[in-house]
């Protein structure tokens, strides 16, 4: 299909046979200018139905999933390019128009510094049109085109229409009442939610696109709106919120790859099929010749993965069935990779290891003396192994080797999550490119390709758990240790699946071990608790997960501090509100101010009667903890009963249906 090249007000039919396309806005500049995109829904009046109809930075989905913003990638200086992907089959039926825009977040720069301002839409593994916009000047915010209903038919518009008053203008031009945040009111009855759905809005303006009307394209009627209806206003001022996960996080038969919606009656042709071979070595050599391949293809993946490490940004290249001569004998690593970015070259010997095959420290050693005596910079080893923090290696190498050759260890597992976060989140401006990235995780995600990810809590579990049980952990024994480390692990596991779900990094933070102190290992006796510690921006507190192998039970918790105004029971309100939905046996803890004294209760009862929540001394509230807790099962194995899986499974549903809806108090 030959690209489309758009002219202002021209418009193309778009037959999406997957039911979504994707939208890019590409700003290129000589300085750092960086643009935001924004979407709009819009009825047949040409306005918002309510302010949830506003996709942008501050809100970066659609309240049904059908619109979700994807995560930038700023690899490129001077290029500034956001995603949107439009799930067209799951808009609602009363949405007749998308707007897409893209507006300068800075007051004093405007969109007229940039050499060239592009619309790439994208229909699967086709760019099916562009749209170059030229002559802009003051412009602090543009529509760049319009996805609209003709006939039972979506129609794409090129528009082009500027706002020299940024995106407030842009926005009120639709509906959406912009304001600054409110305060408190006068009983500190403080509501944070920034956007309120299902309520009313008040048009600004007669008619949005007026200049640009064609025949094809549904006329815009003048506001019918109630003037006298109280507007609800959007906060315009970027603000921290936790993202939310994807509608279908829960039916994927795995995290790291979307599930298709449309089943066709045979299984699709694939680029890389896994094959159950039994010559382990041949399998091994395959996996890393996908993965290099991609990785040299997929810029964007490949450039993800390596910058993990601290590689250079550039062109990448790789090879395979590399060999070298060290001390007499032949060295043969799995693979090699180059960058290059102007005179720099930055160059890595690669080892692989997929399934049980483990990396050996004298193997890797003879890599890093060959990598000094070549004048490479670094040795990447990749395994199944994923460590409790990002950073550590998976054999220690020998010291004196380290003065002049770096060594890196990468798990399957986060080079999976990487590849997810690029097709899923960041974007890629190139379909042929983003199909090959899904056939990688297709490949990747397979249990045959050797790739594994976390899943099990290794051959010491079920017997260091009975001994916890019975208070017969001896001192002397090693399985305390490695089950402390492989919950960590677990936890590591549970943040890279978040982040793959979010497009937003979520980081898993283990306790740490004090020199003087208890080791985790004599806690665990102790107390028969593990704990592990999640955080991500736009969480109100850190997400902690705490295993009690004493009850077989998981808790997964946060706390929120209280606004500073009010009395204990608008307190007790306000994060009643913020927790109506989930179950009724979360527990819901209020921190006496001044003391250590808590109330606990069931948040059903709590409904029912929320002044059981107020302390009963007139004290008043300083925060709240929110938790919830589940049976562990007693599998060792990461089957759907299995520890990994139920912990893994209850902190992913916690953070959908409680730690994301959680909003921290409004600043006095």
């Amino acid at each position: 299909m030959t690209t489309a090249l758009l002219s202002k007000g021209a418009n193309l039919s778009l037959s999406s046979d997957g039911g979504a396309i994707t939208v890019t806005i590409e700003v290129i500049a000589d300085g750092d200018l960086t643009t935001d995109a924004s979407v709009l829904l819009l009825g047949s009046d040409g306005r918002v139905r309510s302010n949830d109809d506003l996709i942008f930075y501050n809100q970066a989905t659609s309240a049904d999933g059908s619109v979700q913003l994807l995560t930038r990638a700023d690899e490129t200086p001077g290029v500034s390019r956001d995603a949107i992907h439009i799930e067209l089959t799951r808009l609602a039926g009363d949405v007749d128009r998308i707007i897409v825009g893209a507006s300068v977040d800075h007051p004093s720069r405007v969109l007229g510094e940039a050499a060239s301002a592009t619309m790439i839409v994208t229909d699967g593994a086709t760019t099916v049109a562009q749209f170059p916009i030229d002559g802009l000047t003051t412009e602090r915010a543009l529509v760049f085109g319009e996805v609209y209903r003709r006939n039972d038919e979506w129609k794409l518009r090129a528009v082009g229409q500027g706002y020299a008053d940024g995106l407030g203008a842009l926005v009120t031009e639709f509906g959406i009442e912009v304001d600054p945040p409110s305060g408190s009111d006068p009983d500190g009855d403080v509501d944070t939610e920034p956007y309120a759905s299902g309520a009313e809005t008040t048009a600004r303006t007669d008619q949005p696109l007026d200049a640009t009307s064609t025949a094809d394209f549904p006329a815009v009627d003048s506001p019918t709106a109630d003037s006298s209806a109280a507007p609800t206003n959007v906060q315009i001022r970027r603000q921290r919120r936790a993202p939310r996960l994807p509608a279908d996080w829960d039916v994927r038969t795995s995290p790291y790859l979307r599930t298709a919606t449309n089943r066709p009656p045979f299984h699709r042709a694939t680029l890389f099929p896994v094959i159950a071979s039994k010559a382990s070595i041949n399998h091994e050599q395959r996996a890393t010749s996908v993965m290099l391949a991609t990785m040299e293809i997929v810029r964007e993946f490949g450039r993800a993965v390596l910058s993990s490490i601290g590689a250079p940004a550039g062109r990448i290249e790789s090879f395979v069935e590399t060999a070298f001569t060290s001390n007499g004998a032949e060295v043969r690593p799995d693979g090699l990779i180059r960058v290059t970015r102007g005179s720099t070259i930055w160059t890595a010997l690669v080892e692989v290891k997929i399934g049980t095959r483990r990396l050996e420290t004298e193997q890797i050693n003879s890599y890093m003396t060959v990598a000094k005596a070549k004048g490479f910079d670094a040795v990447i080893t990749i395994s199944p192994d994923l460590l409790p923090i990002a950073g550590d290696w998976a054999v220690v190498p020998d010291p004196k080797l380290l003065k002049s050759v770096s060594l890196h260890h990468l798990a399957w597992e986060e080079i999976i999550a990487a590849a997810a976060i690029t097709l899923e989140h960041t974007g890629i401006d190139n379909g042929e490119r983003a199909r090959l990235l899904h056939e990688f995780l297709t490949y990747a995600v397979h249990p045959s390709s050797g790739m594994h990810v976390f899943d099990d809590m290794g051959p010491h579990w079920a017997r260091v758990r009975d001994s916890v049980k019975t208070r017969t952990v001896s001192t002397h024994d090693s399985a305390p240790a490695e089950v402390c480390r492989n919950f960590d692990r677990l936890v590591r596991h549970i943040a890279l699946q978040l982040s793959a779900l979010l497009g937003q990094r979520v980081q898993a933070v283990p306790p740490t071990e004090h020199r003087d102190a208890v080791s985790r290992a004599r806690q665990l006796a102790d107390s028969g608790r593990l704990f592990g510690t999640l955080r991500t921006t736009g969480l109100v507190g850190p997400l902690v997960v705490e295993a009690d192998l004493t009850r077989d039970r998981v808790i997964c918790s946060i706390t929120v501090t209280v606004p500073k105004a009010g009395r204990p029971q608008t307190h007790v309100n306000w994060i009643l509100r913020q927790v109506a939905a989930a179950g009724p046996k979360t527990r819901v803890v209020s921190h006496h101010a001044g003391c250590r004294e808590v109330t606990a209760v069931l948040l059903g009862d709590a409904q029912d009667d929320p002044s059981l929540l107020v302390p009963g001394d007139g004290r008043g509230i300083r925060e709240f903890t929110v938790s919830v807790d589940r049976s562990t099962g007693t599998k060792r194995a990461g089957s759907s009963g299995g520890f990994a899986a139920t912990i893994t499974h209850l902190v992913t549903e916690f953070y959908d249906t409680i730690a994301s809806e959680l909003k921290a108090p409004p600043r006095p």
